[in-house]
């Protein structure tokens, strides 16, 4: 049985994590599989702009930055009750198509039979979100490089609706009411659907074996290499910069 590398990375800042993502992808030789969880935070996908996006003067008290994959916005509040996942693996057209609907839909299968494990009505929705009864519970995003594919993705477990749109840049005065009730229709979570408080370290580990499951792998622990740490330090102080940020 195949090998892969299996890094968990904790808590971490997400301009650190976005750069390790990056040289995982671009320096890195080994097919990863990865979490990691943020502090409050706001990631936006690669061609978004923070001042349409965000009402900026209400985020005074986030870490902002920016991932190299497209998609929208990655909001992380200070529950901390998010799953954060990435995977850096070859395209091959098995394990990973080449066709980017069904490279989504395969890694997204990982998220499907964690939350059929939990006896949850759960389905991929193109083009990067699984749902639980046609509410979303899981945005994803993806950039492939030289041959490989990166993918992030997270799984909500607990999720402040109220707070995300207190930081986007919709008018507060007229819509707030409307919003919050069309995003709840829109948007659920693991503790609301089960009606209970999981360990994430347990959910982790079904999603972990459902990923061996799925992939024919066995998951291996070890930590990134020292090329993969040089190519993160160089790159480093973008993820920390107004010019990546808000360009």
């Amino acid at each position: 049985m195949e090998e892969w590398r299996f890094i968990d990375f904790g808590m971490v800042d997400i301009r650190d994590m976005m750069a390790m993502d990056e040289a995982i992808l671009k320096a890195g030789e080994e097919n990863t599989f990865f979490f990691w969880t943020p502090k409050k935070s706001i990631i936006l996908g690669f061609f978004q702009k923070a001042n349409i996006e965000l009402d900026l003067a209400q985020c005074k008290d986030y870490t902002i930055t920016r991932r190299i994959s497209g998609g929208g916005i990655a909001f992380s509040d200070e529950r901390c009750r998010q799953i954060n996942y990435g995977v850096v693996g070859t395209i091959d057209n098995e394990a990973f198509p080449m066709d980017i609907v069904e490279s989504y839909k395969q890694i997204c299968g990982v998220l499907i039979d964690t939350l059929k494990h939990y006896n949850l009505n759960a389905a991929f929705r193109p083009i990067n979100d699984v749902v639980v009864d046609n509410r979303k519970i899981s945005g994803n995003a993806q950039t492939r490089w030289e041959g490989k594919l990166l993918q992030n993705g997270t799984l909500l477990l607990d999720f402040d609706i109220e707070e995300m749109l207190r930081i986007s840049n919709i008018p507060k005065e007229k819509f707030m009411d409307k919003k919050i009730a069309s995003v709840r229709e829109g948007l659920t979570w693991l503790d609301r659907e089960l009606g209970e408080v999981r360990d994430m370290i347990e959910i982790q580990n079904v999603m972990k074996k459902k990923f061996e499951e799925r992939f024919h792998v066995r998951l291996i622990s070890s930590p990134m290499t020292g090329k993969e740490m040089e190519f993160t330090h160089s790159i480093l102080p973008r993820y920390y910069s107004n010019e990546w940020v808000y360009r």
